[in-house]
């Protein structure tokens, strides 16, 4: 299983950042987990033809979603779209609807995705086959609106949070598994009844209470200091913990799972 950070940004990156985009290969299968602002020429740095099988939208915020749109242009610049769509395109609950009045915003016909793309939501709970084994599964997290971690399981296993406060939910799914892909927006944790991100020490307590064994941090401001992040973590979470970076690449290696 390899996973490749196209983008680790939040919504507004550091200069020539990327936001949101994760993308993971395994047994075949490409994956793409969110699909932020300038994601889509990210990809295609590193997969010229966009030869995706699935896509994976975690929520309709525009740092996790808007590049779907680009990146539709690279399938097809036909605006009839394909004879027949082959990308699969999952999207949280409500999300067609969300896309719709995107589309509508901007003056795109309303089939100028369902045309390219195989659209479906998932539900809450639900797994759904990726391919080759491949299963994906998700938990509503807390955020501003719905939310949803992502975790597909394969060769081995990677819990994405998307954006998310703390979350029994987020905990309960990412049990055991190898990888931890966590936001950490923030400085200092959200007060009050209305929250939706996680600092590095909360990602870290969230880490070691689902015994996962390896922590990347990742969704950070244009002016965060990865470094310090990173030590936060370090001293709340006993496994492997590193900072996500635009083009960083890992390839969880040891005994593979059946």
């Amino acid at each position: 299983m390899r996973l490749t950070v196209l983008g680790s940004g939040a919504a507004c990156p550091p200069a020539g950042g990327v936001c949101s985009g994760y993308l993971l290969e395994d047994r075949g299968c490409r994956v793409l987990l969110d699909c932020g602002h300038g994601v889509a020429p990210a990809l295609l740095q590193r997969r010229p033809d966009a030869d995706l099988d699935h896509i994976i939208i975690s929520h309709m915020h525009a740092d996790h979603f808007i590049d779907v749109i680009p990146l539709r242009f690279r399938l097809t610049r036909d605006m009839s779209g394909l004879a027949a769509p082959r990308v699969q395109l999952h999207l949280p609950p409500g999300g067609i609807a969300t896309f719709a009045e995107v589309l509508a915003a901007v003056c795109f016909p309303p089939d100028f995705l369902s045309s390219v793309f195989i659209i479906d939501e998932y539900a809450p709970g639900a797994e759904i086959p990726l391919g080759d084994g491949l299963t994906a599964r998700f938990a509503e997290g807390i955020h501003y609106i719905p939310g949803y971690a992502v975790r597909i399981d394969g060769s081995h296993s990677l819990v994405y949070t998307g954006d998310t406060a703390p979350s029994d939910n987020i905990g309960a799914l990412a049990q055991g598994a190898d990888l931890m892909l966590s936001e950490a927006t923030l400085d200092e944790p959200e007060e009050g009844p209305v929250r939706g991100h996680l600092t590095a020490r909360q990602a870290a307590d969230l880490a070691a209470a689902a015994n996962v064994q390896r922590l990347i941090l990742t969704h950070f401001w244009f002016d965060t200091d990865r470094e310090a992040v990173c030590k936060e973590a370090q001293a709340r979470f006993a496994g492997t913990v590193a900072a996500a970076y635009d083009g960083m690449q890992l390839d969880l290696q040891g005994a593979s799972r059946p």
